[in-house]
């Protein structure tokens, strides 16, 4: 089943006048798409990312858009993962928007997660490692902190097309950290205790999420 599929079966949520948070990475894109294809009156957009600002600008929905700051509540937000276990410990972040994210997806009243089948997993991290946005400032203190206080390895993201580090929409750096086995929830609240942390990949605060997976078989998973 392809992501637009999936991203269309989210778009069934969205009612009239909804205030609505649009994630960012590629299955947050196809619903930008499916979301404008829909035509939903009175709908207000919060992006995540200046990435999902632009596309949603870009198919039409740009009168839409306000930033978080101008609204008093989300009634919906919709978002991809990186990994998501069954009792929905979800990991976020390879495309850099993560602070954002948590922000929009922890005030919605739904929290949507759309994923492909390979993204469901025992446990986190299985193959991607923990982003973590920190302080530019202090980066290299607070990766040797982390390596130091929880063991594994932690890296300062570099780009591709640039040189130097990702810098995030918030003008802040990311460390990838690859910790030496599963994390549990209180990772997130550990690790955010680290100074110069501003904010992880770890998303352990929305077990009420509503998670619809891609099939191989051409089927929707939701639970």
């Amino acid at each position: 089943m392809s992501k637009a599929t999936l991203a269309r079966e989210a778009v069934k949520l969205v009612k009239p006048g909804m205030v609505v948070g649009l994630g960012s990475g590629t299955t947050a894109r196809e619903f930008i798409k499916a979301l404008a294809e829909a035509r939903i009156d009175g709908v207000v957009l919060v992006p995540t990312s200046v990435d999902s600002e632009i596309l949603a600008q870009e198919v039409g929905l740009g009168n839409a858009l306000r930033p978080m700051w101008a609204v008093d509540h989300v009634d919906l937000a919709v978002d991809g993962a990186d990994e998501v276990t069954r009792d929905k410990l979800i990991l976020k972040g390879r495309g850099g928007a993560l602070l954002r994210e948590k922000i929009v997806d922890y005030a919605a009243d739904m929290f949507v997660v759309l994923i492909g089948e390979h993204k469901l997993v025992e446990r986190i991290p299985k193959a991607s490692p923990v982003p973590i946005e920190v302080v530019p400032w202090a980066w290299r203190f607070v990766a040797r902190r982390i390596e130091r206080e929880f063991g594994g390895s932690a890296r300062l993201r570099t780009g591709e097309g640039k040189l130097g580090p990702v810098v995030t929409d918030n003008g802040n750096y990311i460390v990838d950290w690859t910790p030496p086995g599963p994390l549990d929830a209180s990772a997130e609240d550990r690790l955010k205790a680290v100074p110069g942390v501003v904010e992880t990949g770890i998303f352990s605060k929305r077990r009420d999420a509503v998670v619809l997976v891609a099939r191989q078989d051409g089927t929707i998973l939701s639970f």
